[in-house]
């Protein structure tokens, strides 16, 4: 039996068969007394591994975590979901637990099903006792990924030191909603499921949830949140869950963030402010409709001070009013339009800020006090190559 990690989970990497002598799987060993939550995809079409894990989460508190990489166990039927449960009732035949009390995840192309003899031969030849870095584990589970993604940080709340550590993958096929994207957190604190429930959907609403890439949402998406139940925390203080709700978001934006940075052949990440608007479902509408546009995705690789294209994909909404003589719009803190007309302001700044790598558009509707900030990249012809190329 595995499970003996001594407060903090430890992580095996594994050569699965599915990419060619490469590292393509990963064991991830909960530690003992941890609490984990999970939330996952809302595609339709969602891969046979989430429509497992989210039975499993339900049943019991998970033991381990099991992630493949380059195969994403999506549309492929009966198949598929009998490939799954092969895999968890050999782990947990090798692991000495249920089934049930593990995690499965999987990532890469769909449509495709597993080498399930490869994968089946790998477990049962492995001994499981060689243990990887945090980096080793996120290099572990990348697909198109340029690099491995992954953080650790600490913070401190009323003189407790409150740990975050994790990795996560995802470069294309990002929307918000989750995306192409596979993640694992962990924290000293102690929750119980409930509290870490909401604290993971509070978290992952303002990171992970409202990062866009190209504007699909994956058939795999899941997100993982332990805690490892080893620092108390007040938890009906009020100061203190809110500070520990402000570390835990920063912790989640900054790690969701390499995804944007990583996006297939992105060159730039912006940070897309719509403020004051009636309501909040129409500030989420406006931030998806403009961080979707191409041409304005393409302005921002080009560097190109266009803010017409902003203020046409946001006038291009249809079914919802907008009083255009109230809409200001900021690029880098510049104003650029105001009143229906070009704002005076800046046009060469405006022009030398677009080097940057790092661009921030604020709509403000004047409408209201509702608000939503998203993050996407821009859209490049490295984008083009790597997509149209991907299964081949």
């Amino acid at each position: 039996m595995l499970w003996k990690t001594n407060m903090k989970s430890k992580f095996i990497t594994l050569k699965l068969g599915i990419k060619k002598n490469k590292i393509d799987g990963l064991l991830i060993l909960l530690s003992e007394n941890s609490t984990t939550q999970l939330i996952c995809t809302l595609n339709k079409f969602a891969a046979a591994p989430v429509i497992v894990s989210k039975k499993n989460i339900t049943k019991t508190n998970p033991k381990y975590i099991f992630i493949n990489s380059g195969n994403a166990n999506a549309c492929t039927g009966n198949d598929g979901l009998d490939n799954t449960k092969k895999i968890l009732n050999l782990l947990a035949e090798k692991l000495k637990c249920k089934s049930y009390e593990i995690i499965i995840m999987s990532t890469g192309i769909i449509g495709r099903q597993l080498p399930i003899h490869k994968i089946e031969k790998s477990i049962t030849n492995n001994p499981f006792n060689s243990y990887s870095s945090l980096k080793e584990a996120a290099s572990a589970v990348m697909t198109t990924d340029k690099y491995p993604k992954y953080l650790t940080k600490t913070y401190q709340i009323a003189s407790k030191k409150i740990i975050l550590k994790g990795f996560c993958k995802g470069a294309g096929m990002i929307e918000p909603n989750m995306a192409t994207m596979l993640a694992f957190i962990e924290t000293n604190i102690c929750a119980n499921k409930v509290q870490l429930k909401k604290y993971l959907s509070h978290c992952a609403n303002l990171s992970f949830n409202v990062i866009s890439v190209d504007g699909d949402m994956s058939t795999n998406d899941c997100v993982a949140f332990t805690c490892t139940n080893d620092v108390s925390l007040n938890l009906k203080n009020k100061n203190n869950i809110k500070m520990l709700l402000e570390c835990f978001t920063d912790f989640f934006i900054e790690l969701s963030s390499q995804i944007v940075k990583d996006g297939e052949g992105a060159t730039k990440i912006i940070k897309l402010n719509v403020i004051n608007t009636k309501s909040k479902e129409l500030a989420q509408r406006i931030s998806k409709k403009i961080s979707h546009s191409l041409l304005v995705k393409t302005a921002m690789y080009g560097e190109d001070p266009n803010w017409g294209r902003i203020i046409a994909s946001l006038g291009s909404l249809q079914n919802t009013s907008i009083n255009t003589s109230k809409v200001k719009l900021f690029i880098n803190k510049i104003l650029c339009f105001n009143n229906n007309v070009p704002a005076d302001e800046g046009s060469k700044k405006l022009a030398n800020s677009m080097k940057k790598n790092n661009i921030e558009i604020t709509i403000d509707m004047g409408s209201g006090k509702s608000r939503q900030t998203i993050y996407f990249s821009d859209l490049s012809h490295e984008y083009v190559h790597i997509n149209s190329a991907y299964t081949t």
